[in-house]
């Protein structure tokens, strides 16, 4: 039977809450493409952990607030892909502000369209919203990320 959140952008099984996935940005960035590789959208968590880290040496990815969004067009995934994790403590990305505690790494098929950067924008316009990153911050579940989260990039919500 297929799985009903491989055609989901984000789903439970790409969100952590609370984690350390390391105390530099490639330690969770390579996290990141673990999860991505455990939820089954990536055969290859190495090469897109790679892509994501060329991408991030071009220029940083940490926004204000506590905000990190890496992104990347890969062959590493052959479905758009968006990982979430909570960081407890955060990790430096670059920022004048500190650490980021919210950090998403979005991965695109190489031969795909635009959509990461439709993504990334809606998902950059929601994050300077405090409700948003309050909301982050505060939910209780990976299915409470993924809503907030799927309400901002367009993703249908799963039925229950």
């Amino acid at each position: 039977m297929p799985d009903p959140a491989a055609d989901q952008l984000i789903s439970p099984s790409l969100v952590r809450l609370d984690v350390s996935l390391g105390s530099e940005k490639a330690e969770v960035i390579r996290g990141l493409a673990a999860i991505a590789a455990e939820s089954g959208r990536t055969t290859d968590p190495d090469r897109l952990a790679a892509d994501a880290l060329a991408r991030e040496a071009t220029s940083s990815t940490g926004l204000p607030g506590g905000i990190a969004v890496p992104h990347c067009r890969t062959v590493a995934v052959e479905v758009p892909t968006l990982a979430f994790a909570r960081l407890s403590p955060g990790t430096d990305f670059g920022t004048k502000d500190g650490p980021a505690d919210l950090v998403f790494l979005i991965a695109a098929p190489a031969s795909g369209d635009a959509t990461h950067l439709q993504v990334l924008t809606r998902l950059a316009r929601a994050l300077v919203k405090k409700s948003f990153t309050d909301g982050l911050r505060s939910a209780a579940s990976p299915e409470e990320a993924v809503e907030l989260v799927g309400d901002v990039v367009g993703q249908p919500r799963q039925s229950r």
